[in-house]
């Protein structure tokens, strides 16, 4: 073959492959305008990060049968999240169910719009924050915050190693509690000289704010506990409840109701006696005393009665944590709590059935002192931890659950003036969500992006790294090169 021919052999390969390059981007190209103008997407991701699950779209398409439409205030343009890689998944997934008629997105910048939020917030009553969504039907309104949505996960360095975006389940879960109009109910004990609702507003405020209502229950004139009854909340009663009261609390502990119980020390010399019958069937006593820390150090020097306490773990046998998702990793702040009585484990005939664990417990520097009721043979009890709060589950009883605090005054608009009582606020706030969670759970799951990280241990690895990574492309291209003159001059 001389080098006429071959030269002109190349040249019909050069244009062939010039002409296949044209033909691509003949076809790549409009068909990503096409794309782009019908804003036509693919989801390529093997988890459907950007897609809605066939839960939601049976669900929405439902509603949009039914003609329901939900307002969703979103406090940012949803235009700021374009063009931001690491909430691809929100921006996608809200532009997606914004698709459907019955999900009537209205977003907007809570800085620029300060009138459309005070509309939304009157005197903050949602604590809305940048970020945050406001589901709306009807009079049911529920609040999403913006940091929920994604959960991360790090190594011990504190480096992002995954994040999960949860937002499907949730916009579809707060849909459908918003459209089903069902808000969960704490009602609180009155008629024994118990703390009254009015008395609470920052407390009634946080329950609203996460989604709960609150009411007052007068158990001698109502026949029952009401149905939509989540926790009965019992707050520093002055003297027992009555037999008849009992027995209606009981009934609807036997249904599964939560109870949470706050009580103060009471210098009266009258037992709880029908008080103590409800601790007891979740296996607790209350004990007729007051608790006072001898540690100078560990009480506060305006109030020796505010102690330094410690929030405890389960133990190894218990099938609950309260203390799991309590507080934030990074709280630092110490927990005091107030004017306290103590409780104690009570080792009924049921002991096996029930799941109990101390939840704020003293140091051993604490001293217990009689206080209160008709005891015998009053003894003060020192040189050991104090549990100032309990909580327990009855698995016999449709795992209701008990909590116990010594004091009411943690959720009193008095006692929230303290900051000192933070975290105690902060611990029956999440009791509550403890109890009876408020948010729907639709089963969807969570849906992971993980991030790709190369760790490098020395500079030196770094250098070999940076040589390999520049060398290897220079290599596949030299021996590119070296491929086509050889085939070039053969």
């Amino acid at each position: 073959m001389d080098k006429t021919t071959i030269n002109q052999k190349n040249k019909r390969f050069t244009a062939l492959a010039w002409v296949l390059a044209i033909l691509v981007l003949a076809v790549a190209v409009p068909l990503n305008l096409i794309f782009d103008r019908l804003n036509l997407t693919a989801d390529m991701t093997p988890n459907s990060l950007y897609s809605l699950s066939k839960t939601t779209t049976n669900y929405l398409d439902e509603l949009d049968q039914r003609g329901i439409k939900v307002n969703v205030y979103f406090l940012m343009e949803l235009e700021e999240l374009d063009g931001d890689l690491e909430l691809l998944a929100l921006y996608r997934t809200i532009q997606n169910y914004d698709a459907h008629e019955c999900f009537n997105l209205i977003d907007f910048d809570p800085d620029t719009d300060p009138a459309m939020l005070r509309e939304l917030n009157p005197d903050n009553k949602y604590n809305l924050s940048s970020g945050d969504f406001l589901f709306v039907y009807g009079n049911m309104v529920k609040r999403l915050p913006g940091t929920m949505l994604y959960t991360y996960g790090t190594d011990s360095d504190g480096v992002i190693q995954n994040a999960e975006f949860r937002g499907e389940n949730l916009f579809t879960g707060y849909m459908k509690s918003v459209v089903e109009g069902e808000l969960p109910m704490l009602y609180f004990l009155e008629g024994h000289g118990e703390v009254s609702l009015s008395d609470m507003s920052q407390l009634e405020a946080n329950l609203q704010n996460n989604n709960y209502g609150a009411a007052s229950l007068n158990l001698t004139t109502s026949r029952a506990v009401p149905d939509d009854c989540r926790i009965l909340v019992i707050n520093n009663p002055q003297f027992d409840i009555t037999t008849d009261e009992y027995e209606k609390i009981y009934a609807y502990t036997q249904n599964g109701g939560n109870v949470s119980v706050l009580i103060n020390p009471n210098e009266s010399d009258t037992r709880y006696t029908n008080l103590e019958r409800l601790l007891s069937g979740y296996c607790i006593t209350m004990n007729y005393d007051r608790v006072t820390e001898t540690d100078e150090n560990r009480h506060s020097h305006a109030d020796p009665y505010a102690m330094m306490c410690n929030i405890t773990e389960a133990s190894e046998n218990a099938t609950e944590n309260l203390t799991e998702a309590l507080l934030p990793k990074n709280n630092s702040l110490p927990t005091y709590m107030p004017y306290s009585r103590s409780f104690q484990t009570l080792y009924g005939a049921n002991i096996a059935t029930v799941n109990m664990d101390p939840l704020i417990l003293t140091d051993v520097t604490a001293r217990s002192e009689p206080f209160g009721g008709k005891q015998l043979d009053p003894k003060p009890k020192e040189g050991q931890a104090l549990a100032l709060a309990m909580y327990a589950v009855d698995t016999m009883r449709s795992n209701s659950k008990l909590i116990v605090f010594g004091s009411g005054d943690i959720i009193t608009d008095e006692g929230t003036k303290q900051a000192y009582f933070i975290n105690p606020l902060q611990l029956f706030l999440t009791s509550v969500t403890w109890m009876y969670n408020s948010d729907v759970d639709m089963n969807i799951a969570n849906k992971e992006r993980t991030y790709d990280t190369l760790s490098v241990k020395s500079s030196g690895e770094a250098s070999t790294l940076i040589g390999v990574f520049a060398a290897f492309p220079i290599i596949v291209a030299a021996a590119g090169v070296l491929i086509w003159l050889r085939r070039r001059n053969g």
